[in-house]
């Protein structure tokens, strides 16, 4: 009920209508849920009301979450059935988070392995020590969000950074604004990442369970509203952070 609320009224429209898609996806429901929907629109109406005011129908269960849990003990097999049983918003934000680190880490790489480029002796670089047996920088010691801004403010970016971005072998070939345009928004998605992770700790972000589109996080106005041009400016050809920063600092007085 929350998802087919949550549609907007064209889309139901078209839900209802019967359509199939051409081409269903492997996991959709026997019949489709448009077809099923059609169905029940074209019921005769038998004088009651819809019930939206009445009780759910799960008052009828005496302990819900026990019932659901027994269901998922017989239907749920292997390790699915380890994971741990979490709300709809809480795997939400567990997804945008997981999601928001892999977008970031790329970049923190790359801005790790510059900066200790550009250090002029091997102690200088210390914030970034290598770790493991493939010689990655260790998570802890990667670059925060101040330091990837700092390293954009000094030239990095372009080509320092950009350069030790992961890259198909084809694209390596690149240069000049070819090869600026090519990794670009790699680069957006790294810091957008970043910035996204930024908000979670602070509180900033709550999850958006998405019913009728794409679950992901909720930004305050103001982010959602400068977001963009403020990372555009920030991974320009002649990178400008002040808007991105402009943003966090307003993001961190009003957490303090």
């Amino acid at each position: 009920m929350r998802l087919l609320a949550a549609r907007p009224g064209d889309r139901l429209a078209v839900l209802a209508a019967g359509t199939r898609p051409p081409r269903p996806h492997r996991y959709d429901s026997h019949p489709p849920d448009s077809e099923r929907i059609a169905q029940i629109e074209k019921l005769t109406a038998d004088g009651r009301t819809d019930g939206g005011d009445g009780p759910a129908a799960l008052t009828l269960l005496r302990d819900v979450d026990g019932v659901f849990a027994a269901m998922e003990r017989r239907l749920l097999l292997g390790a699915v059935a380890q994971l741990p049983r979490m709300s709809w918003d809480d795997l939400v934000m567990a997804r945008a988070v997981a999601d928001a680190e892999d977008w970031s880490r790329p970049l923190r790489v790359a801005v790790a392995r510059a900066l200790r480029a550009s250090a002029p002796t091997a102690d200088a670089a210390a914030p970034v020590r290598q770790g493991g047996p493939a010689g990655q920088p260790e998570e802890t010691t990667l670059p925060g969000l101040d330091e990837v801004l700092d390293a954009f403010d000094r030239g990095l970016l372009w080509m320092e950074v950009a350069d030790r971005m992961p890259k198909p072998p084809q694209a390596a070939r690149l240069i000049g604004p070819s090869a600026r345009n090519f990794i670009r928004p790699r680069i957006f998605d790294g810091l957008a990442g970043m910035v996204h992770l930024h908000l979670v700790r602070n509180g900033h972000a709550v999850p958006d369970t998405g019913w009728s589109g794409q679950p992901g996080l909720a930004l305050p106005e103001h982010w959602e509203k400068g977001l963009d041009d403020a990372l555009d400016a920030a991974v320009a050809d002649t990178p400008d952070t002040a808007r991105l920063r402009s943003l966090l600092a307003g993001s961190e007085t009003v957490s303090a």
